[in-house]
């Protein structure tokens, strides 16, 4: 299955730096500077002046030009370090100038002075700014110096570094820290966009390193937040890798169908997964919709096993009332089983919750799995949510091998 690369930064819209809205420090007027006051000199004071005056007015290039030629009056004075390059942040911040911004907040954080939130404050500046500029090395070290300086990092903090650590192409340090970005951003209430966004991002991190199990568990979460073909598709085929059977096949075709993410290729498997378990009215389904959106082929083939799912539909109309009793009159609960499929697949949901009801009271059950999921989809068709969670988690519980799909439907109708 093939995962889309991430060939752009994903987060642009949340990380946007605001132009030109650093504080801006106050500064004496050349007037008031005949002399040295309070650690600045004259002339740095008049080029610091000029420059505020400058980028009051727009002319954030000549704020720049002016600020440059007080840096070449090295060295400054502490006072003088400050300002200046207080005022080159505002001024290459409203210029756009992300080169020049993150050098200069570099250069401030280099000087040991800038404690506190301001420290935090231009640590997520510098973060976001490299990211900006897609320089991913330099910000997944400027936000590990930021969580540092916070000493708990915010969704954002664990969504830029992870999102950085990814880009880098080091998936094992991106997939660690998006497993706590993700937690993150739910708890932070960030849009349904950036949760996809994270997950997206760990899914492919995890494709990467071939750590399917955790695939899984991340496509699981992706379904859960924002159902679509494309996760289904991933999750149809992952499962396929694990070669799971029939029994779980369906009810995950079950789940896609009533989830509206069936792919059209996805209708095909559904008929036969259906005609495996002795269920032709799903499969008639499957097939009639399959042929309707293009993913089953109008061909002799084809239309053979919608006349033999049609053939064995009726047979069953036919014999349901002897199968019915028969059933009843046997000890074990392998008959009912069969008889709750018969009604599920004739679409009398009630007549197939008691049959299946009937099949788990009487036990001795082949595939006792079958019989809970099934009784699961048709009490939730019968809008019986907590009773088909009920269903699900035994289902869960009597096959291990099939869980993930009984856990994933008892999450979905959950929500």
């Amino acid at each position: 299955m093939h995962i889309r690369i991430l060939k752009a930064p994903l987060l642009a819209l949340t990380l946007a730096l605001p132009a030109a809205t650093m504080l801006v420090t106050a500064f004496p007027l050349p007037a008031e500077a005949q002399q040295a006051v309070g650690g600045w000199r004259k002339e740095v004071a008049d080029k610091a002046q000029a420059a505020q005056e400058a980028g009051k007015a727009g002319n954030f290039a000549k704020a720049i030009s002016a600020l440059k030629e007080a840096k070449a009056k090295a060295p400054l004075s502490p006072q003088e370090e400050q300002g200046i390059n207080e005022l080159m942040i505002w001024a290459a911040s409203g210029a756009k100038d992300y080169a020049l911004l993150a050098a200069t907040i570099e250069e401030r954080l280099a000087t040991g002075r800038v404690k506190g939130s301001d420290q935090v404050a231009k640590l997520d500046t510098l973060a976001k700014t490299y990211f900006t500029q897609r320089d991913y090395r330099r910000c997944a070290d400027a936000t590990e110096r930021l969580i540092r300086a916070r000493g708990t990092p915010t969704a954002d903090d664990l969504v830029m570094l992870g999102q950085s650590q990814f880009l880098l192409k080091n998936y094992s340090a991106a997939s660690a820290t998006l497993e706590k970005a993700y937690p993150a951003v739910r708890k932070a209430g960030k849009p349904v966009k950036v949760q996809v966004q994270v997950l997206e991002t760990l899914n492919a991190a995890y494709f990467e390193l071939k750590n399917e199990p955790k695939r899984v568990e991340t496509l699981h979460q992706l379904m859960l937040v924002q159902p679509k073909v494309g996760v289904f598709e991933q999750l149809v085929s992952q499962y396929e890798k694990e070669r799971l059977d029939s029994v779980a096949m369906i009810n995950l075709f079950r789940l896609g169908e009533r989830k509206g993410v069936l792919a059209k290729d996805h209708y095909g498997k559904f008929a036969d997964a259906a005609l495996d378990l002795a269920s032709p009215g799903e499969a008639l389904k499957a097939i009639e919709k399959g042929m309707s959106v293009g993913g089953i082929p109008k061909d002799d083939r084809n239309n053979r096993l919608l006349a033999d799912a049609k053939q064995q539909l009726e047979a069953m109309k036919t014999n349901i009332a002897q199968q019915e009793r028969e059933a009843k009159a046997i000890g074990n609960g392998n008959p009912d089983s069969k008889l709750a499929t018969t009604f599920f697949t004739m679409g009398d949901k009630a007549k197939s919750v008691e049959a299946a009801q009937r099949a788990i009271q009487k036990g001795k059950l082949t595939r006792e799995d079958d019989v809970q999921m099934l009784l699961g989809v048709a009490l939730f068709d019968q809008k019986k949510t907590k009773e088909a969670q009920a269903a699900f988690a035994a289902a869960a519980k009597a096959n291990p091998k099939n869980a993930n799909v009984a856990n994933l439907w008892d999450d979905m109708i959950g929500g």
